[in-house]
């Protein structure tokens, strides 16, 4: 909503109020929200599905049901913004070597990250496509790949071996393709060939570009999968086959590079598809419209699976109860319960925002802050949650508790007749919707009932849901926005940074630290940094939010994908310099990486 239509949307908000909101039913059905939304006929509420429309509708459908007022655009419950969801393949697509010519199909398919264009090149063969100085491997070791097209294996070597070097037990960030192709380009190359290795993976049909929200950020490169028939052309002036090369290197887990004597002409055309996506939001009126609360969750989730699955062989509907139909049916039962019980209307406009695109980079939150339904500066505290849904054993994890002075004090107390084995964590910044928030100094708390093994996978399902415990974590948000709605604004603060957070299911990062908050509006150009961690080697190098990373100890950044790979080529206690554009103007600054708990 625009600030313009403000005053407007206060009155008629006020007019509301006094004509008194609806009925609910006493006791909310939090276990049929989760079904509802976790139901796989919508299709996981990916973004670019039938699937999260409906739940968006049938969101604000409760919202509407409960009594809370529209607090989108144009008096309806939805903030509406649009976002690139995808790829999908267009004419012209070929490959061409020797004598063989292929159009996209079973022969060829373009990588979802490739950039568009036509390249005729040189061939080199750069084994498995890998430079990892800790595992004492590199297959760029006496080749020049320099405006050449590189034909790679996918995978790692010593795949499916637990004793190889890179424990084919399990893929490294090495086997990324993501990581393949950003180290191509780094050695030069013009573009990246992937073929599958005919030793685990031989008659496999080559995998198509996703549709459904990955890839639009471009490696800055052509890249294409192309069959073993394709690669065999390319070898063929060897006088090998790629079984033959890829055993070479198998035998004794060194890499086998060469120059090919051949040149091949590749042609990649993608469209990037665009879909609009919403907030739900919905509004308790209070007396006084310049003092704001909002209680948030996001109800996106990953859809069909994808690069973000746990499960990424999984091409079903990853349907997300706990992640985070949970955090709605929360969010929807605290607004229900103070439908009910509210008797004098409260001193806070009370905010309730079910966010999309939190999966794809905190997307809906960050257009929330950027256009919110009321200023700003009119917000006094965020409450988040996300993964409310499997209590166990009392333990509930609220995150944000240094982010004001009045937040420990107020959590004992209602903990008092909670009764939660109450863990908590300072800092405001973490991978949810409370991070948009936090980074315009606005206080938050972040609740979540802790990590398990269905997380980003097709197991996180209803029927695994504690209805009775997300009920209570519920009824905990209404006793904290009945605490805050009878104090004073709480103050901000600028929390201690807690760098071994990690990812929301809990599991710690690996590699090099740094301490910087990504923008992830931003999809090329650079890494935007909302922010950085109190005292981190960021916050120690002099980095700031509104920097804009442009380079990386000499690798060039253009989107978060090469950042995440510059960070993880380098170790911790190592200098690396960084350039920023700040105020437009290029500053180069030098931090010293810590290491990741």
């Amino acid at each position: 909503m625009h600030r313009r239509s403000f005053r407007a949307v206060i009155a008629g908000l006020a007019f509301a109020a006094v004509a008194g909101a609806a009925t609910t039913p006493q006791g909310y059905d939090y276990l049929g929200v989760v079904k509802r939304l976790a139901d796989p006929a919508w299709e996981g509420r990916g973004i670019g599905t039938a699937g999260i429309d409906s739940a968006a509708i049938y969101i604000a459908s409760e919202m509407k049901r409960i009594g809370l007022r529209p607090g989108g655009e144009a008096g309806t419950y939805f903030q509406w913004m649009e976002v690139t969801t995808g790829v999908k393949v267009g004419e012209p697509c070929s490959v061409a070597v020797r004598s063989l010519q292929e159009r996209g199909g079973d022969q060829l398919q373009p990588i979802g990250f490739s950039t568009n264009g036509t390249v005729r090149a040189p061939v080199v063969f750069a084994g498995y496509g890998i430079t990892a100085p800790g595992y004492d491997y590199d297959d760029y070791t006496n080749i020049d790949a320099h405006d050449k097209l590189v034909l790679v294996l996918a995978q790692e070597p010593g795949e499916m071996d637990s004793t190889s070097r890179f424990d084919g037990s399990i893929n490294t960030p090495h086997a990324e393709l993501r990581t393949k192709a950003i180290n191509a380009r780094e050695h030069g190359a013009l573009g990246l060939i992937v073929v599958n290795g005919p030793k685990y993976h031989a008659n496999e049909p080559l995998p198509r570009p996703r549709t459904d929200g990955g890839g639009y950020m471009t490696s800055g490169l052509l890249a294409a999968y192309v069959s073993e028939k394709v690669a065999d052309q390319m070898l063929h002036g060897l006088g090998m086959t790629l079984s033959e090369a890829q055993r070479a290197i198998e035998a004794v887990q060194q890499p086998r590079s060469r120059d090919l004597p051949d040149s091949a002409t590749l042609t990649i055309t993608l469209q990037r598809t665009r879909a609009r996506i919403r907030n739900v939001v919905g509004i308790q009126p209070g007396k006084d419209s310049t003092r704001v609360i909002v209680v948030g969750a996001h109800y996106d989730h990953l859809g069909f699976g994808g690069e973000s699955s746990l499960a990424p062989h999984e091409h079903v509907p990853h349907v997300g109860a706990d992640d985070n139909a949970s955090g709605v049916a929360a969010l929807l039962g605290a607004a229900a319960k103070l439908a009910n019980e509210r008797r004098p209307w409260p001193n806070h406009f009370q905010v309730f925002a079910a966010f999309t695109g939190e999966e794809s980079g905190l997307i809906g939150s960050s257009h929330f802050t950027d256009d919110p339904p009321f200023p700003l500066e009119n917000i006094e505290a965020m409450i988040n949650m996300d993964m409310v849904g499997r209590l166990r054993d009392d333990k509930l994890m609220v995150m944000g508790v240094g982010t004001s002075d009045h937040f420990p004090a107020l959590l004992e107390n209602l903990n008092n007749t909670a009764k939660f084995d109450l863990k908590t964590s300072s800092d405001g910044y973490g991978p949810s919707d409370h991070s948009s928030f936090y980074k315009r100094q606005i206080p938050v708390l972040h609740l979540f009932t802790g990590a398990h093994t269905d997380y980003h996978k097709p197991s996180d399902t209803w029927d695994r849901i504690n209805a009775e415990g997300l009920a209570r974590v519920s009824d905990f948000v209404v006793a904290i926005l009945d605490s805050l709605d009878q104090r004073p604004r709480p103050p901000y603060r600028r929390a201690e940074s807690s760098p071994s957070q990690g990812r929301i299911a809990g599991g710690a990062g690996y590699g090099a630290y740094l301490g910087t908050i990504p923008d992830y509006m931003q999809t090329e150009g650079g890494v935007l940094l909302s922010g950085v961690r109190s005292g981190s080697p960021a916050d120690q190098a002099g980095l700031t939010g509104g920097d804009v990373i442009v380079r990386f100890d000499g690798i060039r950044v253009d989107n978060i994908y090469d950042y995440t790979y510059a960070l993880r080529s380098r170790k911790p206690g190592q200098q690396v310099r960084i350039t920023v554009k700040r105020k437009g103007i290029d500053l180069d600054l030098v931090a010293t990486l810590g290491r990741r708990p």
